[in-house]
């Protein structure tokens, strides 16, 4: 049987069942089931009270069983192998893997990250530890109480919506043991396992819209700083170039550098996850890049202006490659020059004296 077939493990016990002889049958029944439906089965013990070995034995006397479709677990402390009777006539159709962990139950537990669902009924401790494992593993889960056991506990800890269980399965799987019981046992199984296949395919796709949605704008803030720096070049390659030129690309090349600087940060916070990814986001982020680097290029301008007296076109023009720096740092820290701009104090109201009343 190819590897790829889903792989069910088989937990729990017949003799915490009100009827154990019904319980023994229903396993059975089921083993017969599952091996109809094309599932693959993983079993730990062949003693004669554990769920597996009247599993086995149906899911053998199916005649639907391909070869290596039953996995053995078990450890490999020095002690002979779980040995099923229907080894001796079907030797092909088990596939025993010792483990090299001694511990039974380290082994145990370890082995079900290597399954994609389970089947519990009755059991002790193990199985509800087993069965919490699946369901925290988001694991194809069929619990059947009607079995005792701490079986139960497990299919009380289901939940419709978080686990893959839906609400109709549920309930089904409570319901009295009847003929057809098993065969529907395997059809939850397979509509779980498609809900996770669903899933794990809607998540891929998004990740996949993720990093499109990120590169699209990684190339945006590229595009935006490349203009920027065209600005920059194109107005200094010319000898002397009009004043209203350089004035205008003395600001708008920081304000192309700010949208630049803001649209990378933002790239930056959603690889990184600090912040939910949405257009509105990057459109508002790179409006607040532009004026960020506006603000910052116009306080710069001014401080140039104050220091030399007079702006003339070529003091204009050396100051464009400042003003883009200054523009697209505005824009990657933009959070921190909106706080300086509001902290700041624009008018000066302390030489103003208010005149108090006698």
């Amino acid at each position: 049987m190819p590897a790829g077939e889903p792989i069910i493990a088989i937990v729990g016990n017949t003799t915490a069942a009100p009827a154990p002889g019904n319980a023994v049958s229903a396993a059975e029944s089921l083993g017969a089931a599952l091996a109809k439906a094309g599932f693959r089965i993983l079993v730990y013990s062949s003693g004669s009270t554990f769920l597996e070995t009247p599993v086995v034995k149906g899911y053998v006397a199916s005649q639907a069983a391909r070869g290596k479709s039953i996995q053995i677990r078990y450890p490999f402390d020095g002690k002979a192998a779980p040995a099923f009777p229907e080894q001796t006539t079907h030797s092909h159709l088990f596939d025993p893997r010792p483990d090299h962990i001694q511990n039974w139950e380290t082994s145990f537990y370890l082995s079900l990250n290597e399954v994609d669902g389970v089947v519990l009924a009755g059991g002790g401790d193990s199985t509800l530890i087993a069965g919490m494992v699946a369901l925290g593993h988001r694991l194809a889960v069929v619990a059947l109480p009607g079995f005792g056991g701490k079986a139960v506990d497990v299919w009380k800890a289901l939940t419709p919506g978080r686990d893959l269980v839906a609400v109709e399965e549920r309930s089904e799987m409570a319901a009295p043991w009847s003929n057809g019981q098993a065969e529907r046992c395997a059809q939850m199984l397979t509509a779980q396992l498609a809900r996770r296949a669903e899933a794990e395919r809607a998540r891929r796709m998004a990740d996949l819209r993720r990093e499109a949605f990120i590169t699209r704008h990684a190339v945006i803030a590229g595009i935006l700083f490349m203009l920027a720096i065209i600005c920059v070049a194109g107005t200094l390659g010319i000898e002397k170039p009009p004043l209203w030129l350089a004035l205008a690309a003395l600001f708008v090349a920081p304000m192309l550098a700010g949208m630049s600087g803001s649209t990378i940060r933002l790239v930056f916070d959603w690889q990184q996850g600090k912040v939910m990814m949405s257009t509105q986001s990057a459109t508002t982020t790179a409006m607040l890049g532009l004026i960020a680097g506006g603000a910052a290029a116009l306080l710069f301008t001014l401080a140039q202006t104050a220091a030399l007296k007079n702006l003339s076109e070529e003091a204009a023009q050396r100051l464009i490659p400042f003003g883009v720096a200054v523009g697209f740092v505005a824009g990657l820290t933009l959070d921190a020059v909106f706080r300086k701009l509001i902290a700041s104090d624009v008018v000066e109201l302390s030489a103003v004296a208010v005149k108090k009343r006698p």
